[in-house]
């Protein structure tokens, strides 16, 4: 008799709880009450996240940039990118500023990343880019030069070599900076590196070189045609090469070196893995042919290399 007085009393005070809730939820929510499908509704049409601030300035530097106002479109991103740094869009941002860039760096009408040179008697082509941090290839392509004999007296824009490279392999891109500032980026398309314990290898540029049918060939145009663009590093097994968009590449978007695992090779004596292509080394980063031979013109001898196995 107690235990069901005692279960009397507990429905009973259970259901003045419930009334109490539903009450004061009705007082304070009234149109919620009323109008349920109301809310309902809304919840499932929110309105869409406002866009990003930076797309409207990209779309803006890309008409400045077909207005032939490149120094506006590269400021103007810059600027971007300075305020917006995380931003999902300045991936876009950067792609379009290395454009800019690139294309002002080899320009004859603007001196950004140049200097002016008047050539004295006993000049060359190397002598200046030694004096003035630069290298030949880069003189050349600025000044449109076909050869390298030039004379005194000829006025030369002789850009400014101050390049550092971050070839991050998480990312899948090398990122070139040019003194403290980005300069350009371009898409990694495979990789495949001996093992190594470090997270950041940090080297430097020993060579640029074409190959072709297996052996190494002259940069000029009539040699280099239809040749793999490769650039050395001083760190073994470490090779940029380059892979033709229409044949693509063997290797997977990253793969470091699997078969040596399998092998049990270590960094300092990978396995021999034999390759069907011989302008294709056995370990290296791919980048497109056209993207590494842009590349080679803005290193030389000595540009530092960073590279980046992991994230952080």
């Amino acid at each position: 008799m107690r235990n069901s007085r005692v279960g009397i009393v507990t429905v009973v005070a259970l259901s003045i709880g419930f009334a109490a809730g539903y009450f004061s939820y009705i007082v304070r929510f009234p149109l919620r009450h009323e109008r349920p499908e109301l809310f309902t509704a809304a919840a499932a049409q929110r309105p869409p996240p406002p866009p990003n601030p930076i797309d409207a300035e990209v779309e803006k530097a890309r008409k400045l940039q077909a207005a032939g106002k490149l120094v506006e479109a590269q400021t103007l991103l810059e600027d971007q990118l300075h305020i917006y740094p995380q931003a999902p869009a300045t991936h876009d941002a950067r792609e379009l500023l290395g454009e800019i860039n690139t294309e002002l760096f080899f320009s004859r009408d603007d001196l950004y990343g140049k200097t002016e040179y008047t050539v004295g008697r006993g000049d060359s082509l190397a002598r200046i880019a030694r004096q003035l941090n630069s290298s030949p290839e880069m003189i050349m392509r600025a000044n449109a030069l076909d050869s390298t004999v030039i004379h005194p007296g000829e006025r030369l824009l002789v850009p400014d070599g101050d390049f550092t490279v971050t070839i991050d392999l998480p990312k899948q891109r090398v990122v070139v900076h040019h003194g403290n500032g980005f300069f350009k980026q371009y898409p990694i398309q495979s990789i495949n590196l001996p093992r190594a314990g470090q997270t950041r290898i940090t080297t430097k540029v020993t060579a640029t070189t074409f190959w072709k049918d297996g052996a190494r060939v002259l940069p000029s145009a009539d040699h280099a045609e239809g040749a793999t663009p490769w650039v050395h590093f001083a760190r073994p097994g470490c090779i940029l090469y380059g892979v033709s968009e229409e044949d693509g590449v063997e290797n997977g978007a990253v793969e470091v070196a699997e078969s040596e695992a399998a092998s049990g090779a270590t960094a300092t004596t990978p396995a021999a893995t034999p390759t069907p292509n011989p302008d294709v080394p056995p370990y290296g980063i791919a980048m497109f042919k056209d993207d590494l031979a842009e590349l080679q013109l803005l290193l030389r001898r000595g540009t530092p290399v960073t590279i980046v196995r992991e994230d952080k």
